[in-house]
């Protein structure tokens, strides 16, 4: 219990931090859903394709590094780490969103 109680407050202070707003306690007594399952795919297909321009960016820029184009190599070390936090995140939010698809294939009717 204690566990599920620190998670809570966890993810509450994440909200908080992120700007996320809470939705009205009667709306959710309402079972009503402020943003359809649609809006959260399309929003994680623009998080998948940006995370591929990331990468080709790092990509691109380790070629140009090591053909001479760049001499700055803390300027690559960034674009890399940034292609892999990208992609970090796109796998965890992949992830979590097949999960909740599989859960709610579980749920009977």
């Amino acid at each position: 219990m204690i566990d599920n109680i620190s998670m809570l407050n966890k993810m509450t202070r994440v909200n908080e931090l992120a700007g996320v707003q809470k939705p009205p306690v009667s709306s959710m007594l309402k079972n009503e859903v402020s943003t359809p399952f649609s809006s959260f795919l399309g929003a994680a297909m623009n998080n998948m394709n940006s995370t591929n321009e990331m990468v080709k960016s790092a990509e691109k820029m380790a070629v140009d590094f090591a053909v001479g184009r760049i001499d700055n190599p803390e300027k690559l070390m960034i674009e890399q780490e940034k292609a892999s936090l990208a992609i970090s995140y796109t796998t965890k939010v992949t992830n979590k969103v097949l999960e909740v698809y599989n859960e709610i294939m579980r749920m009977q009717i």
